[in-house]
């Protein structure tokens, strides 16, 4: 298992620093990727739900629900796998590489604002398939956005992505057995 995880993290590794020598991140695109990294920061989450219940309060307050119950399973569990890990950010553990804004907390794996960006993405799939695709290139734009920044390796992008799905089926599961159990 040690061996396996090893050549994971050499991987992920290899990956990254390929991202980072391509220099995709370069000074006239800085700001775009930055600003897209920013929208996974949690205010947009609020602005989505309240145009939603502003457009049609009856119909999406199931939306909103949903979205409640899925960050509330997303957020501790990111919390206590970053706590489980304890995985290194970029900067922490390669030798003369700094990344290029000051990551949000200690840890690396896995990244919070995929994982977040998935569960509203996934939501907005569900909900309004009509602008799914959009959401679903907005979300994997900001795990992306998170490795050029260079405050995630790409397992840790996977792994928030795995965990925002993840997160989304299983509290719309629970929401679905709830509102069936209650007709």
């Amino acid at each position: 298992m040690g061996t396996l995880k090893t050549q994971f993290q050499q991987l992920d590794t290899n990956i990254f620093l390929w991202v980072q020598q391509k220099n995709i991140c370069r000074d006239t695109r800085f700001h775009s990727i930055k600003n897209i990294s920013r929208t996974g920061d949690g205010w947009l989450y609020c602005v989505v739900a309240a145009i939603a219940l502003s457009i049609d309060w009856q119909t999406n307050l199931t939306f909103f629900y949903a979205c409640l119950a899925a960050y509330s399973l997303q957020v501790p569990l990111y919390v206590l796998l970053k706590k489980k890990f304890k995985r290194n950010r970029p900067q922490d553990c390669l030798h003369a590489f700094t990344a290029k804004i000051i990551p949000s907390d200690q840890f690396s794996f896995p990244s919070g604002h995929t994982a977040a960006a998935f569960v509203m993405a996934t939501q907005i799939m569900f909900f309004f398939p009509s602008l799914g695709l959009f959401a679903l290139c907005w979300a994997i734009a900001i795990g992306f956005s998170r490795v050029l920044l260079g405050v995630h390796f790409p397992g840790d992008i996977l792994a928030g992505i795995s965990l925002g799905v993840l997160c989304t089926l299983l509290a719309n599961q629970i929401l679905v057995t709830s509102l069936l159990i209650s007709l």
